[in-house]
């Protein structure tokens, strides 16, 4: 069963080549593979196992629905593929809301993090 988080009036940003959307399940193979690769994801706790990667990805579509933000799925709007992660994130104790992103390694060197 694929689950697809709804919320009203949910936020989608579209650029020439990108969309940015709330986080689904289909997301995570994608995430997993940048999340399980130690270099690609050494400054956000990667190198991590599958499952744990699971975990981790649970956290955005969690923050969507308490906080009512979170980090968008990046998608490359001519392929559809997920490339990444973008946006705000505050995790708890900390002093405030922080933008961050994090990109497959195929997505690297393409300017999407500046877009």
């Amino acid at each position: 069963m694929a689950f697809t988080l709804q919320i009203a009036n949910a936020p989608r940003i579209e650029t020439a080549r990108l969309l940015l959307r709330l986080p689904q399940a289909s997301d995570f193979d994608r995430y997993a593979e940048l999340m399980t690769d130690p270099v690609a994801a050494q400054h956000i706790g990667g190198g991590m196992s599958r499952a744990d990667a699971w975990r981790k990805f649970l956290q955005m579509p969690g923050a969507w629905m308490l906080q009512g933000f979170g980090m968008f799925s990046v998608i490359d709007r001519h392929s559809g593929l997920w490339i990444g992660q973008a946006g705000p994130w505050q995790p708890e104790g900390w002093p405030g809301t922080e933008i961050g992103y994090s990109f497959h390694p195929d997505a690297w060197g393409r300017g999407y993090a500046t877009e």
